[in-house]
């Protein structure tokens, strides 16, 4: 149950942020995208078939509330959070660099797959798409991601069970 809350919490803060905070923080054109950034984090922490559709949901809510076609970013977060679940499943030893991976290469799926769409919608060359668009709101994205990791992490840490840690001697989040 505090799980669910959480995560309904979290979900409308990256919502709220990214209407009010990342128009404000934008440069050059690249803006963060927080609701992004909340689903492949949290899809790391709570991988089950669940975050899913909580990516769905905050997807569809993203793209009712801002400028997006209905359904292209809530698409995009069900295969972020489907992803990024089943490397940190697959990958599973709770270090910093493996969950920057997972949320940089998240990142630059859904970036890449957005101005791809943008390409088929709009008159606009497929480089001018990837080199102004994707690539500098991913590489803002993972800056973002730095902020949002340890905060997901210290939030979902209090309410978790007990597990044996595995083995190395790497940094850990949990």
């Amino acid at each position: 149950m505090r799980d669910s809350v959480l995560l309904f919490l979290a979900a409308t803060a990256s919502i709220v942020l990214q209407l009010a905070i990342a128009p404000c923080i934008e440069i050059l054109g690249a803006m963060p995208n927080f609701v992004l950034v909340f689903v492949g984090v949290a899809a790391m922490f709570r991988p089950s078939d669940s975050m899913m559709v909580v990516g769905f949901g905050v997807g569809m809510a993203y793209d009712l509330v801002s400028s997006g076609t209905p359904g292209v970013m809530a698409a995009l977060l069900s295969l972020v959070a489907f992803c990024a679940s089943r490397a940190s499943m697959r990958l599973g030893n709770d270090t910093l660099s493996v969950s920057l991976l997972i949320t940089m290469a998240a990142s630059l799926l859904v970036e890449v797959c957005y101005a791809l769409f943008f390409v088929t919608m709009t008159e606009v060359s497929l480089l001018d798409a990837l080199l102004v668009r994707a690539l500098p709101c991913a590489l803002y994205d993972c800056a973002v991601c730095l902020i949002v990791l340890p905060l997901l992490a210290a939030a979902f840490a209090r309410g978790a069970s007990v597990r044996i840690p595995p083995e190395s001697s790497t940094i850990r989040l949990r």
